[in-house]
């Protein structure tokens, strides 16, 4: 029983938190990673950064350097509304600045397929991506991921 509870104690965590663009991820991911790892997911579709971020405080307050979180989201909510995008980036900030002492992997926020690359909606995207990206290299501890997602 005590080597059942030491190995557990030993294991890395893996959370991921975003939008339904993370749906599916934690499965993917675990097929990937050894038996050290444990992954788990919290996936709220249609909701804002801010949510997104504070959702799980508790849970991450036991994380350490060894373990990760994969954060992406606000999707809906970074066109059309500067003030919107602004308060997206911040809170992605302010979080990767409360767990300093966790490894953190920004998804960044995947272009409209259905739209012209150089519609406005993709346009206010891709700049915010590229401030998030830019923002994101200010950190030892955060890595930021491009996600592509391909139309049918």
């Amino acid at each position: 029983m005590l080597n059942l509870i030491k190995s557990i104690k030993c294991d890395h965590k893996v959370h991921i938190i975003g939008d339904s663009h993370l749906k599916g991820s934690a499965i993917k991911i675990n097929q990937y990673l050894n038996t050290n790892f444990v992954v788990s997911s919290f996936i709220k579709p249609g909701t804002n950064i801010k949510q997104i971020v504070h959702s799980q405080e508790l849970e991450f307050k036991c994380l350490e350097k060894k373990d990760i979180i994969v954060v992406n989201g606000g999707t809906n909510y970074l066109v059309n509304n500067s003030k919107k995008r602004k308060s997206a980036l911040v809170h992605m900030l302010q979080f990767a600045q409360k767990y300093i002492n966790t490894n953190i992997i920004m998804v960044n926020t995947p272009l409209r397929y259905n739209l012209a690359m150089d519609s406005q909606n993709n346009l206010e995207i891709q700049d915010f991506n590229m401030k998030l990206s830019k923002s994101a290299n200010l950190f030892k501890h955060v890595e930021l991921v491009e996600m592509v997602i391909k139309g049918e």
